[in-house]
């Protein structure tokens, strides 16, 4: 006689069924809001960039840092040049010209003084820098500097009174140690400037310029040192903010094309074994 596989019997009250439910219950909801919360936190992490590879791995955060802020200067060869110019607002009168060649391949930038009452010609032209704004605007001043010169200038940028004053504003200033304390008061110009050490606003730096308009020289030295100061790391990251605002208050035919490869020439001079070489030249 077969007796078979007899299962021992279970006597549950109501009340034991009801609390082994409530603690599956508990159970299963303690595991579902593990799940969420960490979902939660993977996502907050991912949002954030967090290098979820790097868990487990204390050098990856390091590698990747060091990977992504290295970037490759790029190469920059040739030279080119730009003619710089200054004038009053509401008319052609040229405050400071200069002619700044950056030759690349040497990591060497030179400023070329332009006397502004030196006579030139082109186009049935023959005066003064004033003279031929007035007869065909900059790009026939370009020609007359390129055939006085004998130079090709490859773009120009003019800025006015207060667009000069506005963009050494917007750079901070202009820092420098003035020798002898000036006092010039004529029709034209009134500057009254101690001697020292000092940081200039831009109306106080053209003024400062323009103190020495019978000696573009010393204009040059100063728009050098001017230079110097502001062709940094500093204010290469911010580049892109000082571009929309000199084009704003400046008259240039650079473009943004342009403004990219001279980034690129900006760059490679910044990061070049001598750093930024500033000169001051001759023109013929």
């Amino acid at each position: 006689m077969k007796t078979g596989n007899k299962k021992p019997l279970r006597f549950d009250t109501q009340k034991n069924v009801r609390s082994t439910r409530l603690k599956r219950f508990a159970a299963a909801f303690s595991c579902f809001f593990v799940l969420l919360a960490g979902l939660s936190v993977l996502l907050l992490l991912s949002f954030y960039d967090f290098n979820l590879s790097a868990i487990g791995n204390p050098n990856a955060d390091e590698l990747t840092t060091e990977e992504t802020t290295v970037k490759p200067v790029p190469e920059v060869t040739g030279q080119s040049n730009y003619l710089l110019i200054c004038t009053a607002d509401s008319s052609n009168a040229v405050y400071f010209a200069a002619i700044l060649s950056a030759d690349m391949d040497n990591s060497v930038l030179t400023l070329h003084p332009v006397s502004t009452t030196r006579i030139v010609s082109a186009s049935g032209c023959t005066g003064t820098l004033e003279q031929q704004l007035d007869y065909g605007g900059e790009q026939q001043l370009v020609t007359a500097i390129e055939n006085a010169c004998e130079i090709e200038i490859d773009k120009y940028i003019r800025s006015t009174d207060n667009g000069f004053k506005n963009i050494i504003s917007a750079v901070g200033g202009f820092e420098t140690t003035v020798d002898k304390a000036i006092d010039v008061r004529n029709d034209s110009l009134t500057a009254i400037i101690s001697a020292g050490k000092q940081t200039m606003t831009g109306d106080t730096t053209l003024k400062y310029i323009r103190v020495y308009e019978d000696n573009p020289l010393k204009q040059a030295d100063i728009i050098s040192q001017l230079f110097k100061q502001k062709l940094t790391p500093y204010y290469f990251d911010n580049a892109d903010n000082y571009y929309t605002k000199i084009v704003n208050l400046t008259k240039s035919d650079i473009s943004v094309l342009d403004f990219a490869q001279i980034k690129n020439g900006i760059n490679a001079l910044l990061n070049s074994e001598s750093g930024v070489e500033i000169r001051i030249g001759a023109v013929k």
